[in-house]
C-alpha cells in the first residue's frame, strides 16, 4: 500500500510539473534575421567598424552604466547595418547580459525593464547563431527545436549559445515558474552542448550553470545536490577569481542546504577580495561584490 502511495504521488508531481511547464509563457523568436546580410560597400563597412570601435571604449568603461548602455547602443548600430556579423551579435548579447545582470537588476522600481532587456538578450543571441550557421538557420525556419538543431553546429557557437541561454533563462525566471520549467530541457541541452565543447569558457560557465540547475531543481525534475556541488566545485577551482561562482553557490546551494557557515565563507571570499584580480573583468567582480553584499546584508532572512 505505501508502494502505491508513494507511485501515486510521484505521477502526481510529474504530472503538475508537466501541466505548470504548458501554461508557461511562450515568446517570439529571431531566428529569421539575417535578412539584408551581404557584402558591405566601403562607406558601410568604415560605419560598421567605427561602430565596433566605440562599443569596445564603452565596453571598457562598462562599470559605469552609461558607458554599459552606450557598448549596448553602439553593437546594435552595428548590427543593424551589417546583420551577418555572427561575432558582434554575439557580442551584443553578452553585452546585453551585463547591462540586464550587473546594473537594471539592481533598480527594484524598474523590474520590467530587468525582464525585457534580458528577453532582448536572448534575440541578439538567435540572430547571431542565425547568421553564423545557414544550417541551422534553415532547421530554426522550419520548427525544429533548438536542442535538435545542435548538430549544425561547433565549438565556435559556444559564446552565441551561452549568452543566449542565460539570457533566456533569466527572461524566463523573471516571467514566472511556469515559463522557465517550459524552458528547461532546451536550455539544458544546449549547456551540455557547450559543456561538451568548450567547458572553460567564460570561466567555467557550463559548470556554473549546472551548479544552479541541479540545486534549483526538484528532485523529480533532476535535482541533485551533490551534482550541484561537484559543478560548482570543477567552477570554483578552476576559476577562483571570478567570483559569480562563490555568489552563485551561495545563493542557490549554501541557502538550500541549510549551511550557512559555507554562505558566509564564500561570501566573504567575495567581499574581501580585490575586484582587479583580473583586470578584464574588473567590472564583473565588482557585480559579484555588490551582489554578495545585499546577500550577507540578508542572511538573517535565510537561515
Amino acid at each position: 500500500m505505501m508502494r502505491s502511495l508513494k507511485f501515486g504521488h510521484w505521477v502526481a508531481l510529474l504530472s503538475m510539473a508537466a501541466l505548470v511547464a504548458s501554461c508557461g509563457e511562450t515568446r517570439e523568436t529571431a531566428w529569421e534575421t539575417t535578412e539584408g546580410a551581404g557584402a558591405l560597400d566601403a562607406a558601410t563597412q568604415a560605419k560598421v567598424a567605427d561602430l565596433l570601435q566605440q562599443a569596445n571604449v564603452a565596453w571598457d568603461g562598462r562599470t559605469d552604466v552609461a558607458q554599459a548602455e552606450a557598448a549596448v547602443a553602439a553593437l546594435q548600430a552595428a548590427t543593424e547595418l551589417d546583420p551577418g556579423n555572427a561575432d558582434a551579435l554575439s557580442n551584443l548579447s553578452h553585452a546585453i547580459y551585463f547591462l540586464a545582470d550587473c546594473h537594471y537588476r539592481f533598480d527594484e522600481d524598474k523590474p520590467e525593464l530587468h525582464k525585457s532587456t534580458h528577453e532582448q538578450g536572448t534575440k541578439a543571441g538567435e540572430r547571431a547563431l542565425a547568421a553564423m550557421s545557414p544550417d541551422f538557420a534553415e532547421k530554426m525556419a522550419a520548427g525544429a527545436r533548438v536542442e535538435d538543431a545542435l548538430d549544425t553546429l561547433d565549438r565556435s557557437a559556444v559564446p552565441a549559445l551561452y549568452w543566449r541561454a542565460t539570457n533566456l533563462g533569466r527572461w524566463a525566471s523573471l516571467e514566472s515558474f511556469a515559463t522557465l520549467l517550459s524552458y528547461k530541457d532546451e536550455i539544458r541541452a544546449v549547456l551540455e552542448f557547450c559543456l561538451a565543447q568548450d567547458p572553460l569558457y567564460w570561466y567555467q560557465a557550463a559548470d556554473r550553470y549546472f551548479g544552479v540547475f541541479y540545486a534549483r531543481a526538484p528532485g523529480f525534475a533532476g535535482g541533485d545536490m551533490k551534482k550541484s556541488a561537484s559543478h560548482y566545485n570543477i567552477a570554483m577551482e578552476a576559476n577562483p577569481d571570478y567570483w559569480g561562482n562563490q555568489v552563485s553557490m551561495a545563493e542557490e546551494w549554501a541557502i538550500k542546504e541549510d549551511n550557512r557557515a559555507l554562505y558566509e565563507e564564500l561570501l566573504n571570499y567575495v567581499l574581501a577580495g580585490d575586484p582587479n584580480v583580473i583586470p578584464y573583468i574588473k567590472p564583473e567582480n565588482l557585480c559579484e561584490q555588490r551582489k554578495a553584499q545585499i546577500l550577507m546584508d540578508d542572511v538573517e532572512e535565510y537561515f
